[in-house]
């Protein structure tokens, strides 16, 4: 029997990882196989998982944080370790601390796996695939050549570029390039910085997108002298909604003799400060109204747009991965303006379905984009959007394509 092990950070704890939340239910097609999954954290609350998926809670025994420098001794046994250092000595004091934090994962979870490993009924054709190329994942290469197992990982964005990361280093990564059958990216730009920064070779690295239920909801566009612009995101600075307001007043103080519709989909720290500035800035302005409605779940999501016209969403991150919010827009034929940062200018085509703005996205910027409300409401350009997705980021077409491939690497 083939036996896919998915190695999750929460999932299906609370705790981020939504992506999986529509993967997951396409296994169930499959009945020559067993899926569990194995989240190396937990929480309290627990999302549902189809029936043919089992959840196994392994790692509420493994208790690093507990046993921490007994690991960290632990990992100086290892040779990865050694070649760590020796490929960054001399080591700055703070990157220190990240690599001791690193290698004491790393010999934590290489001990667990063995552990877990001997629980798993040995008839099993195994393939581990791990959500993240993280420090479990490097746990699971330093033990494939030993067990024999299948091996495959995604990599995201936190787990991927090391500028993101404290002090620009992400220990380990270049000491375990080649030990996996493949490594699935999720944007076109990954598999270059994979093997510009890293040292990848290009034969195990596999373009393998995420993607949404089609929902199959058209949404149209608001009438002549409109225009009716959502954003989806949380309140926090790095998603920079100071900007969707600061451009709305600028906006609309030109262009008067238009109606302008702001709806804001989601909630975070800066809710008070942001209703505030909007109050401050756009109240007075007589031809601009704006909800911020709050958190909205995912049917809530589609609903809105089912039920509203909307001309146009707008993303103004300054730093993203591969927006869930802009694949469900165009899944809704609803045109995209977004900054050309992480994975965006791969499902932004500038003038196609939308405009990709610079990565600094200004606010003149943005209101230049703005200004093209036709451009919002021609038929073609919202056909566009939903065939971008359809190309890019239907969960239909992605998910069993990985699982069929994944399924062909049990060992």
């Amino acid at each position: 029997m083939k036996h896919i092990l998915i190695v999750t950070s929460h999932f299906p704890y609370y705790g981020g990882e939504q992506f999986l939340e529509t993967e997951i239910d396409y296994y169930c097609r499959y009945h020559n196989v067993k899926v569990t999954l194995l989240p190396l954290h937990t929480n309290k609350e627990m999302r549902e998982v189809p029936l043919c998926v089992r959840v196994s809670d392994f790692f509420n025994n493994q208790k690093w944080e507990e046993q921490k420098m007994f690991y960290t001794a632990k990992a100086f046994s290892l040779q990865y370790i050694y070649r760590e250092l020796f490929s960054h000595f001399p080591i700055q004091p703070k990157k220190f601390k990240i690599f001791l934090a690193s290698a004491s994962l790393l010999a934590f979870y290489r001990s667990a796996f063995e552990q877990f490993i001997q629980q798993i009924d040995p008839t099993d054709d195994i393939v581990f695939y791990t959500y993240w190329h993280n420090e479990a994942a490097y746990a699971l290469q330093s033990l494939k050549g030993k067990y024999g197992f299948g091996l495959v990982s995604r990599i995201h964005r936190y787990d991927l570029y090391e500028e993101v990361r404290p002090y620009g280093y992400m220990p380990m990564k270049r000491q375990f390039t080649q030990q996996m059958d493949t490594l699935y990216t999720i944007t076109e730009s990954a598999n270059d910085y994979l093997k510009r920064t890293y040292g990848f070779n290009q034969d195990i690295l596999v373009l393998s997108r995420l993607g949404v239920a089609d929902h199959t909801i058209c949404a149209m566009p608001t009438d002549k002298n409109i225009l009716h612009l959502v954003s989806c995101s949380f309140l926090t600075e790095v998603k920079q909604v100071d900007k969707i307001i600061k451009s709305l007043k600028i906006i609309a103080s030109r262009m008067k003799g238009v109606n302008f519709s702001w709806t804001h989909i989601g909630d975070g720290i800066l809710y008070d400060d942001l209703l505030l500035l909007a109050e401050n800035e756009l109240s007075n302005l007589e031809n601009v109204k704006y909800d911020f409605v709050g958190n909205y779940a995912n049917d809530e999501v589609y609903e809105f747009y089912a039920k509203n016209k909307i001309d146009v969403f707008l993303n103004v991150s300054l730093s993203e991965g591969v927006p869930v919010s802009i694949m469900e827009a165009m899944s809704c034929h609803i045109p995209i303006v977004a900054p050309n940062v992480g994975g965006i200018k791969d499902m932004v085509l500038n003038g196609y379905n939308g405009f990709l703005l610079s990565n600094e996205c200004s606010v003149n910027e943005i209101v230049a984009s703005l200004k093209n409300m036709d451009f919002f409401k021609n038929k073609e350009i919202r056909k566009n959007a939903y065939k971008v997705f359809l190309e890019k980021y239907d969960a239909k077409r992605n998910y069993t394509g990985f699982i069929e491939n994944i399924m062909s690497m049990a060992k």
